[in-house]
């Protein structure tokens, strides 16, 4: 963490460990179920509906069409997003392998696509700001993994406040206690930030080397 955000800890201590396996598995989990439910919807319709229509329910199309269509656009989605998927996961293993859970921020404030809801804003930033009143640079953020088009894109539960491990100028990755969503976040302005990094002691530098955060990644 940052020296202005140094001390701010939560009162207990996480199992950074398994909660390291828990993002892993839950990113795997979410990538295979939602590529066979869109699977499913692009090619198991199509035949379900002819044998539907050849038993004289001609009806079945005006359901089956949109679900089809679904199906397509949501498996294409799907595919296009697995090389992010995969990289963000990488980082934030690599980053909960170098770094703990030991700072609590029982505030955030919205920045971007802070009223959004069912739409995408282009990047969601916020700032933290730990119990003694010390605050973030501004960070965007993008939740591991991505919450499903129809939902609030915010990970659900983040004002309640949340645990981070990292190094800010660099990177972080934070966590939900209360709905247990994580979230991978960079300095949104990352030339600004640059003397930050370019300042910090060399341990600093190795461990975030070593957590593959000098490098921006959103």
């Amino acid at each position: 963490m940052p020296d202005n955000m140094q001390g701010a800890h939560a009162p207990e201590t996480l199992d950074t460990a398994a909660l390291r396996g828990k993002l892993t598995t839950r990113m795997w989990w979410t990538g295979i179920r939602n590529t066979v439910i869109y699977a499913l919807m692009a090619f198991g319709v199509p035949p379900l509906g002819a044998a539907a229509n050849r038993a004289g329910m001609s009806w079945i199309f005006i359901i089956g069409g949109p679900m089809i269509l679904m199906g397509i656009f949501g498996l294409l989605a799907t595919l296009s997003t697995i090389s992010l998927a995969v990289l963000l996961t990488r980082t934030c293993r690599k980053t909960l392998a170098q770094y703990s859970f030991d700072t609590f921020c029982p505030q955030i404030t919205k920045v971007d696509g802070a009223k959004a809801t069912r739409g995408r804003p282009k990047s969601m930033t916020l700032t933290l700001h730990t119990a003694e009143g010390q605050e973030s640079p501004l960070m965007r953020i993008n939740p591991v993994p991505r919450r499903g088009p129809w939902r609030n894109p915010w990970p659900e539960g983040i004002e309640n406040g949340l645990y981070v491990a990292g190094d800010l100028p660099f990177g972080a990755v934070g966590y939900v206690p209360s709905s247990g969503a994580f979230f991978f976040m960079q300095p949104d302005d990352w030339e600004a930030t640059a003397q930050d990094r370019k300042s910090a002691a060399p341990d600093r530098v190795t461990r975030a080397q070593d957590a593959d955060l000098t490098r921006r990644i959103i």
